[in-house]
């Protein structure tokens, strides 16, 4: 039996999640190369290809832009991996980045981060909060979200540049920490920069990324997952399924279905869509990027690949002297991984280890489960990390504790204002004398109308007497007690706002995220 509870984001600021403890990754690393010399001969011969094209494929892209360089392009040393779309995203993304730097400097590792330029163009927006009144967040947008995927989106222009800059700067100038603003503007600052060579918009936020991480003196290597979708290697994987088209759905469909039934998730979207069939058509787990646009692929049974949706369809592969993936790269087109595809090609064939963050890490147990019915071999081990890094406004949260106490102190003061006189303090004597002969009175009210003559209706009335003369002595506390309650409120409700941990990487100094992942003493090291 295997039960464990879900993998969750840690809460305290500046703390960094590894799960398995990053002490247990080297060795995690070792039983991975190990295992895979047990994998039959058609696997092993895939993944020695796969490992030198992905060293020769990141080294070429990440040299030309001068991010880093690869001295050694051994694929038989050790290769760690992470991964995530060229957003604008927060520090428990970025930590990857930092932790697969230093697991690659102790291990003598390659480091490659898979830029997801293949998924759709989201909006870049940096989200900065507004301490009000009200408290919400306000926005300034780089990019609005595009039609294709990132490697599809064209580079903002520079009056788009200058805009959220200008927004950004406004905005954080009203915090009440300089440093926000200052950390901004070194990253437009290397937006601009990137902007001079950038090619695409996944281009452009790697190229500004790597820059303006560049002061914590990280080294890994940066590769677009659409680059490494013209590899030979990811070639002979595509079209390996493209071959068994109808095998791999069936394997696919039958893990999601299993997930779902596991994590009582009800949403046939989650994590991913079935793959559909629809006639002589099985749809592929791959996108083809072609004329700005992103389409399903569907493997037709005589052959060949159509892309598109229903009635709008079109064969774009037709079986011939070359294969597919190499047939619609001569037309410029591209067949991009999904997600599970992905992530299966990266652990099994590409790297010795992969680096997720915590909804990634929930989802790839559906891969091993494809990576077992398909391949018919144990999916190499994964590790998951994050971290969490709040704002420094300085700003009181109040707990939902707090505000519970608070209502129900209120509550006992208006309906037993005599029970509440241990907890309140007279500075006039009379009051005071008054407020306890009141609560004497009622003391034995209460005993008197419990009696088996007694005459409830006279003795009600003067309980509620008894009661509004006790909250009229007390008003001044039951008024200090609801401006609390409303001041408590609000600020419980401003703490979603406040406590966000999911604010843009480039708020921070990238040396304290480096600082904290390498850290001797810190946790995260097991």
């Amino acid at each position: 039996m295997s039960v464990h509870g879900r993998i969750a984001p840690p809460e305290g600021h500046g703390e960094v999640l590894c799960d398995p403890p990053y002490a247990d990754w080297a060795g995690l690393i070792l039983a991975n190369r190990a295992s895979a010399e047990d994998w039959p001969d058609t696997l092993r011969s895939l993944r020695a290809e796969a490992r030198a094209d992905v060293l020769e494929a990141a080294d070429a892209y990440s040299r030309a832009r001068g991010i880093a360089d690869l001295v050694d392009k051994d694929a038989a040393r050790p290769i760690v991996m992470t991964g995530h779309q060229p957003e604008l995203y927060h520090p428990g993304v970025w930590v990857k980045d930092f932790l697969l730097d230093l697991l690659a400097s102790e291990v003598d590792a390659a480091a490659i981060d898979l830029v997801v330029d293949t998924d759709k163009a989201s909006a870049l927006s940096l989200g900065i909060p507004r301490l009000g009144p009200p408290v919400d967040v306000q926005t300034a947008t780089l990019a609005p979200e595009a039609a294709g995927s990132f490697c599809q989106a064209s580079v903002p222009d520079e009056a788009a540049r200058a805009a959220f800059r200008v927004e950004g700067v406004r905005a954080l100038s009203e915090l009440p920490a300089p440093a926000l603003a200052h950390h901004f503007e070194s990253f437009c600052d290397a937006i601009d920069e990137a902007a001079a060579v950038a090619e695409d918009q996944a281009d452009l936020m790697t190229i500004a990324r790597r820059v303006f991480e560049s002061a914590a003196g990280s080294a890994y290597l940066e590769l677009p997952v659409s680059h490494m979708a013209r590899m030979p290697s990811f070639g002979r994987f595509a079209e390996s399924i493209v071959a068994e088209a109808e095998r791999f759905r069936s394997a696919m469909n039958a893990a999601l279905g299993a997930y779902r039934e596991r994590t009582a998730t009800r949403s046939a979207a989650q994590p991913f869509p079935d793959l559909e069939a629809d006639g002589d058509l099985v749809e592929l787990p791959f996108w083809l990027l072609r004329d700005g646009r992103r389409e399903r692929v569907w493997a037709h049974a005589a052959g060949g690949l159509h892309a598109g949706e229903g009635e709008d369809r079109q064969p774009v592969w037709m079986p011939g002297d070359t294969g597919a993936v190499e047939g619609l790269s001569a037309h410029g087109w591209v067949l991009a991984p999904k997600a599970l595809t992905l992530t299966l090609f990266a652990r099994l064939f590409a790297s010795d280890l992969f680096i997720h963050g915590t909804g990634g890490g929930r989802y790839d147990r559906v891969t091993d489960a494809v990576i077992r019915a398909y391949y018919g071999v144990e999916p190499p081990r994964y590790v998951v990390a994050s971290m969490t890094l709040l704002l420094p406004l300085g700003a009181h949260v109040a707990t939902a504790e707090e505000v519970s106490a608070l209502t129900q102190a209120l509550h006992r003061l208006e309906h037993n204002p005599d029970a509440m006189l241990d907890e309140v303090e007279f500075d006039d004597d009379d009051e005071y004398r008054a407020a306890r002969a009141l609560a004497e009175e009622k003391t034995a009210l209460v005993e008197a109308i419990g009696q088996p003559d007694a005459d409830r209706k006279r003795i009600g009335t003067r309980i509620r007497e008894v009661n509004a003369s006790l909250a009229e002595l007390l008003e001044p506390v039951a008024a200090d007690l609801r401006l609390r309650l409303d001041r408590a409120r609000s600020a419980h409700d401003a703490a979603e706002v406040l406590m966000d941990r999911t604010y843009a990487y480039c708020l921070w100094d990238p040396r304290e995220v480096m600082d904290k992942v390498r850290w001797p003493r810190h946790p995260a090291r097991g």
